[in-house]
């Protein structure tokens, strides 16, 4: 756990940090089911009557496949600037944080967590052509598979003759 005083925070003064971190004893929120390896590098001041801090994150994340919940590694290299808040301003960006001590750790997770898509997948390019229920198809083999079967819908009209 990382913490920054708000009050060392000065105009025109940046602090700097550095940190490895698991986020042990921080909720993952999904699909992140882990982290197995993070540093990053921030670098903090005071703008006006609020903080602002670039973030630099490298990490290595266990995470859940959106289409078959199976966990997977990602690498995520990540360069944020945030701005921290005392509470939300009329434009509505930024972290807020209303304690005296903002938690370095908890704004670097927050920022992993809020770069990931939210259908991630293994890979983007592979999908998977059938599974319990369904069939993928593209447009083409859609079109033609339409005109031969014709409308599943009216099959068990073929049933009766035609006049």
């Amino acid at each position: 756990m990382n913490k920054l005083s708000k009050a060392s925070l000065v105009k025109g003064r940046n602090l700097s940090f550095t940190q490895d971190t698991l986020f042990d004893g921080y909720k993952m929120v999904y699909p992140l089911l882990s982290v197995k390896k993070c540093h990053y590098d921030v670098v903090a001041s005071k703008v006006g009557d609020y903080a602002h801090a670039h973030f630099s994150i490298k990490a290595t994340l266990q995470v859940e496949d959106s289409r078959d919940a199976t966990p997977f590694d990602k690498k995520v290299s990540l360069d944020e600037d945030v701005d921290i808040l005392n509470e939300e301003d009329e434009e509505g960006e930024g972290y807020i944080v209303t304690e005296s001590e903002i938690d370095l750790d908890e704004l670097a997770l927050r920022i992993i967590v809020s770069s990931l898509p939210i259908r991630l997948t293994r890979n983007n390019d592979v999908k998977p052509k059938s599974g319990a229920g369904y069939r993928v198809l593209s447009e083409e083999e859609f079109e033609e598979e339409k005109k031969t079967k014709g409308n599943q819908a009216f099959d068990s009209l073929r049933d009766f003759p035609t006049k």
